[in-house]
């Protein structure tokens, strides 16, 4: 006696299931890979941002007696050094007072930085007393370095769509907020120097 299968071929609602498995094995590894590159790309700027600013702050901790002048002229771009300082590869024939070096250094660094996705500021950190009249005087009173990419600005506010740090909160003598934490959804970082 010989016993015959009723089942000849691989039905049609096995392969659809078959696709549909594989189909979200294919969803899901995309997925992955997406967010895999948008980490990779976050690690790229925030390591090159790193080497920046780092590279900044040594140079100010070489020329410290001009540091309101690195401030100004990392945070405007449009400010021109009245000389060079022999940055450009040109013979120079006084010496640079602290004050031209630091214009030239500021501006040789943007140059360099529009070779990059990201902006570096220089702001007094809110944290340590830098908001107010009195800011200079405090005790405490540090410049920030601030790197921002994407959408975020190197900026200290309220804006939690583009700012960078969150600003310090004073009422008369009393502190409210010290500032000086990310907001949630900022593509940044900060250096104290």
């Amino acid at each position: 006696m010989s016993v015959r299968s009723t089942q000849i071929g691989v039905g049609l609602i096995e392969v659809m299931v078959a696709l549909l498995l594989l189909t979200v094995a294919v969803l899901g590894y995309s997925a992955l890979q997406g967010q895999a590159i948008k980490a990779t790309n976050e690690s790229l700027e925030r390591s090159q941002s790193l080497v920046m600013m780092r590279n900044i702050a040594e140079k100010i901790h070489a020329n410290p007696a001009a540091i309101e002048e690195y401030a100004t002229g990392l945070n405007n771009p449009s400010i021109a050094p009245s000389n060079k300082c022999g940055l450009d590869g040109s013979v120079v024939p006084t010496l640079c007072t602290p004050t031209q070096l630091a214009e030239a250094e500021t501006f040789r660094l943007r140059t360099e930085l529009q070779d990059y996705d990201f902006q570096i500021q220089m702001h007094p950190c809110p944290n340590t007393g830098g908001t107010g009249a009195g800011a200079a005087s405090s005790i405490m009173y540090s410049y920030c370095l601030i790197s921002a990419w994407g959408d975020t600005t190197p900026t200290i506010g309220t804006d939690s769509d583009t700012d960078c740090l969150t600003e310090r909160v004073v009422d008369g003598d009393n502190v409210e907020e010290a500032g000086g934490s990310y907001h949630p959804k900022s593509t940044c970082m900060m250096m104290e120097i």
